[in-house]
């Protein structure tokens, strides 16, 4: 392979990062691995990863914390990073099939912090939500923070990107799915609203919340009660709450 060829793979490629991370995409797309970086620090913690790398003749090496930290462009790697292939292009129809016999989306409106992202991605594949609906200009949304905060829930939640919500939401509406807005104070407690068997549940930014836009687009709001203590709870928080009780034995409409 030519050097700018191998430049070219290394550039369109994503990095993973963090034990956990790393873990969950060789468990779930291991076709996708092109490389494994290690530290000697996490040497056996890797031990099983390494072997499963063996047995698929996926190349791997082992290199000192400065080496890694530049491959991984980051100190907080965890003491590896996978080099792998673009993951593969979710449509909004997709999510729609994804709950055609019924299930839970979210979507994030001006939702962008990484850290945010990823802790929300660990809360919707532990709560078994289908898919994600993410704004974004870039091209790829999810860092290698998000996905290594996530700790190997982007593996299992399919994301689809887009640059604007409103579209995506009226095509979801179109193919049957209710749009559930959550907000700070207003709409239906959570403690006693019933989600829909198909919905998709829209969560803002904790400082502005909802678009005007997006909100007019949701067939009924939602809210977690409290004491008002305080304005309003972190949206990866918020999200926690929201689909303990979306997901509970009998609280789905039939």
């Amino acid at each position: 392979m030519k050097r700018h060829e191998g430049a070219e793979r290394v550039e369109r490629s994503e990095r993973i990062v963090g034990l956990n991370a790393a873990y969950a995409a060789m468990r779930v797309r291991p076709e996708h691995v092109l490389h494994i970086a290690y530290a000697p620090s996490a040497r056996r913690e890797l031990k099983e990863l390494l072997r499963e790398a063996a047995r698929r003749r996926i190349a791997y090496r082992e290199l000192d914390e400065g080496d890694l930290e530049r491959i991984a462009d980051t100190v907080h790697h965890e003491g590896v990073c996978l080099l792998m292939k673009p993951r593969p292009q979710v449509r909004v129809l997709d999510l729609a099939h994804a709950i055609e016999e019924g299930g839970l989306l979210v979507a994030l409106d001006r939702v962008e912090n990484p850290h945010n992202v990823g802790a929300l991605l660990r809360s919707l594949a532990f709560f078994g939500v289908r898919g994600l609906l993410l704004v974004s200009t870039r091209e790829r949304a999810l860092t290698p923070a998000a996905v290594r905060v996530a700790e190997g829930g982007a593996e299992y939640v399919p994301t689809c990107v887009v640059p604007d919500l409103a579209e995506p939401l009226d095509a979801l509406k179109r193919a049957g799915v209710e749009v559930v807005g959550a907000d700070a104070h207003r709409g239906e407690s959570i403690t006693h609203y019933r989600f829909p068997a198909r919905a998709i549940l829209v969560l803002g930014s904790e400082r502005h919340g909802l678009a005007e836009e997006i909100e007019e687009r949701c067939t009924s709001l939602v809210h977690i009660p409290g004491t008002n203590a305080v304005e309003s709870l972190n949206v990866s928080v918020a999200a926690g709450i929201l689909l303990a009780f979306a997901t509970r034995g009998g609280a789905r409409a039939s």
